[in-house]
């Protein structure tokens, strides 16, 4: 795994220890947004993991389902979870109508939990293959 990556996954972990904490001082919405960049780290560590240098929000969520999902290297699942991380998080920090509940934002932080496990289980699997092939 490249440094660039590990430091991508450092980051998502603490953005997902922030989230948590968000959540349980009662900041839902501060949450949310913090889930979804923890999900965007890991899929930038993903990317990175492989040359692919993409910035944009749109364009990493893009390259994710391009080169991972849609080959079937990843669940086409978890292109979808960030998907909708990357909506409910626009929702959090642009639109004053919509509060983000709660139960949405718990429901999320597991997916968060569960995205990043899914990105740190397929770099290490990737990294133990090419030592050992």
């Amino acid at each position: 795994m490249t440094e660039e990556s590990k430091q991508f996954l450092k980051k998502a972990d603490h953005a997902l220890e922030v989230a948590e904490a968000l959540m349980s001082d009662g900041y839902p919405s501060d949450a949310a947004s913090k889930i979804y960049y923890a999900m965007f780290y890991a899929a930038q560590a993903l990317l990175k993991s492989e040359g692919i240098n993409v910035v944009k929000h749109s364009a990493v969520e893009s390259a994710v389902g391009y080169y991972f999902a849609k080959p079937g290297r990843v669940d086409v699942k978890y292109h979808r979870m960030l998907i909708d991380a990357r909506k409910i998080r626009e929702i959090a920090d642009y639109d004053i109508q919509d509060e983000i509940v709660e139960p949405a934002v718990t429901l999320k932080l597991e997916e968060g939990k569960a995205f990043v496990a899914m990105i740190k289980n397929y770099l290490e699997t990737v990294q133990h293959n090419k030592t050992s092939g």
